[in-house]
């Protein structure tokens, strides 16, 4: 079977009509690069719901992908932010698409963080070097980027490199706050293909 990087962004969710880790999921899955790496690409739009997230994670991973690469939008943040680790908790105020709260703070019964598994550093630079501002971060937040962050931790292998990767507001038409969109493209590409190569490395 082939080799496949998965790559996920997120549908809308209250107070972000049109999210842009969609968008450059699926970009950075069309990218040109992927045929001659020989890797075969999958981009998936996420629900922002407790439990259809975690489903819709769990189909995808019925595939075996050999790498993940998750998108998600924190519009507030004024850089990237590479997150270093998925915490046990979820927001008892904050309300997912469909108006639901998660029953308890708790995501799972496992510990207080799960490190993701990525060179992060490399990654960080990666970013950097198209001069998009980023950061390694240490809280995902505790919303569902954070639930699916770790639900893909939970039902990998450790040899699998997974990483999670907030991005803030980007331009779009109509409204110019934020990043622009093609170095963002740029150096999410050569991210993805850093974590392409630790996928490798890590099946040796």
């Amino acid at each position: 079977m082939r080799k496949h990087l998965l790559i996920t962004g997120f549908g809308p969710f209250p107070g972000m009509a049109i999210n842009p880790s969609a968008r450059l999921a699926e970009a950075l899955a069309a990218r040109p690069c992927w045929s001659w790496l020989d890797w075969k690409v999958r981009a998936a739009i996420l629900p922002v719901g407790y439990g259809p997230t975690e489903k819709a994670l769990e189909r995808l991973l019925e595939k075996k992908p050999r790498a993940v690469l998750m998108f998600g939008v924190a519009a507030r943040r004024k850089a990237i932010s590479i997150e270093m680790v998925a915490r046990n908790r979820a927001s008892r105020t904050q309300r997912d698409q469909s108006g639901r709260l998660p029953r308890t703070s708790a995501l799972d019964d496992g510990p207080p963080m799960l490190k993701g598994r990525a060179p992060m550093r490399v990654l960080r630079d990666g970013m950097r070097h198209f001069g998009l501002p980023t950061t390694l971060s240490r809280n995902a937040g505790p919303y569902l980027c954070n639930a699916g962050y770790r639900f893909v931790l939970r039902r990998t292998s450790a040899n699998i490199p997974v990483v999670f990767v907030h991005i803030p507001r980007v331009q779009r038409s109509g409204d110019a706050r934020g990043l622009h969109f093609a170095p963002l493209l740029k150096g999410s590409e050569a991210i993805a293909r850093r974590l392409v190569l630790a996928a490798r490395l890590s099946a040796r």
